[in-house]
């Protein structure tokens, strides 16, 4: 006992210094320090347009490791200079909208608020994309405002600490249009494409003595005044996925320099994530009915439908399911209940797909009856439980015995004393 005793001393003692030296060193840490940050980036940062074009403007979101539920944005933008056409809600991460996007092209604001089902985790989700109408010459500039938030995906809803840029846009008069850029093989600016071997080209124009260019994966690249070609295309092989930048400017004659064009790209050769649906068995009064629950991610261009396809294994013909549109919960047909097996394929929005499958094995009617009976089911095991226990404690400690004794001695006549002697002596024997 005084081992015990001294052990629990010392026990308490190694606690005490250990809380008492840790507590020093979070002496100092403020709530600033243990918030989460987010950052919302504008895509390009700086770019020039012409007069009376438009141009798209994607909003990323980088989490920084942490995962993100709610996001709202306040948006300004000169409108003297800029026109909203449509705040997209293509591939965006969120996937419920608390409100939808708005604008007002007279103050020149535009919000964005929803939430996204589960959180998100990234270094680069699209939120959305803005297309705008460049008005008039000039410098103009798109900024999130300080009044904007973004919650954590947690139970108190912590607002994590929020850095932005703001994107700094030249427009330009017609006369001083830049060189216009176009791809055969990546053609518009909004799609994903799952080709990571793009090819530019530009008008050819017999004025131009040359041409200097860049691509990278920066929207506002400064391009060097060095005559690198003079052809009208150029192609690129096997870039990482992500959104590439294409900078060109023309060289009309000795140091007359045109303004940069850019032409931005989006890559996207990675299949979505991997996944397994599952299966819930339901009975509709005599009717049995099989729904098979999906659902994945796909970091880059996004989810954008799902495939369907049942196969019969008990028909050995049938190898190759046809696949049709679905969303989750999908219903398996009752001719293909028992013995079938469920192919789900998961699109995004650059044409990659991943394949996943579940069996459907329909439960007995045991099943069904202990599945929808499931509190008498779990009371009479309680009772079970509770019904052994107390035979295993009347067992090992011999109750029933000692019962018996008490009986004997109380109903025997205590004249035959001998009698009741061997009697006792004979229970105490016994097992």
């Amino acid at each position: 006992m005084y081992k015990i005793y001294r052990i629990s001393f010392l026990v308490i003692i190694f606690s005490l210094f250990f809380e008492f030296a840790f507590a020093q060193n979070a002496i100092n840490l403020s709530g600033e320090v243990l918030r989460s940050r987010s950052e919302i980036s504008i895509t390009p940062k700086k770019a020039t347009f012409t007069e009376g074009s438009t141009f798209e403007v994607p909003i990323l979101l980088n989490t920084n490791g942490r995962s993100m539920s709610t996001i709202d944005l306040y948006i300004l933008f000169d409108s003297k200079k800029l026109n909203i056409v449509k705040v997209s809600t293509e591939d965006s991460i969120i996937n419920s909208w608390i409100q939808p996007p708005s604008y007002d092209n007279t103050k020149g604001t535009v919000r964005i608020f929803g939430s996204v089902s589960g959180g998100v985790i990234s270094d680069a989700s699209l939120v959305s994309s803005i297309t705008f109408l460049a008005k008039s010459t000039g410098l103009s500039e798109v900024k999130i405002t300080d009044n904007s938030t973004i919650l954590e995906n947690d139970n108190v809803r912590t607002q994590s600490i929020l850095s932005s840029n703001s994107g700094v846009y030249t427009i330009i008069s017609k006369s001083e249009q830049a060189v216009a850029v176009y791809s055969d093989t990546h053609t518009s600016q909004d799609v994903w494409y799952n080709n990571n071997n793009p090819v530019f080209n530009w008008d050819f124009d017999p004025k131009v003595i040359g041409y200097s260019y860049v691509l990278d994966t920066k929207p506002n690249t400064f391009i060097e005044n060095k005559n690198l070609t003079n052809e009208n295309t150029i192609s690129y092989l096997d870039l990482k996925d992500g959104i590439w930048y294409f900078h060109l400017k023309s060289l009309k004659e000795p140091n007359s320099w045109s303004r940069a064009m850019n032409f931005m790209v989006r890559i996207d050769t990675k299949s979505p994530d991997t996944f397994k649906p599952k299966v819930d068995y339901v009975t509709d009064g005599k009717n049995k009915k099989a729904l098979v629950t999906f659902s994945t991610t796909d970091n880059l261009s996004g989810i954008d439908y799902y495939e369907v396809g049942v196969i019969d294994i008990k028909q050995k013909d049938v190898n190759v399911p046809i696949f049709v549109r679905a969303e989750s919960p999908y219903q398996v047909p009752n001719t293909h209940l028992a013995g079938s097996v469920v192919i789900v394929r998961a699109h995004d929005y650059a044409g990659n797909s991943t394949d996943s499958q579940i069996k459907i094995k329909i439960p007995g009617n045991l099943y069904n009856w202990i599945f929808n009976n499931v509190v008498f089911v779990l009371l009479l095991l309680l009772i079970l439980f509770v019904g052994l226990f107390i035979a295993h404690y009347f067992w090992g400690h011999k109750l029933l015995r000692k019962i018996k004794l008490i009986f004997v001695l109380l109903t025997k006549n205590p004249k035959n004393k001998k009698e009741l002697i061997e009697e006792v002596d004979e229970i105490r024997k016994s097992r």
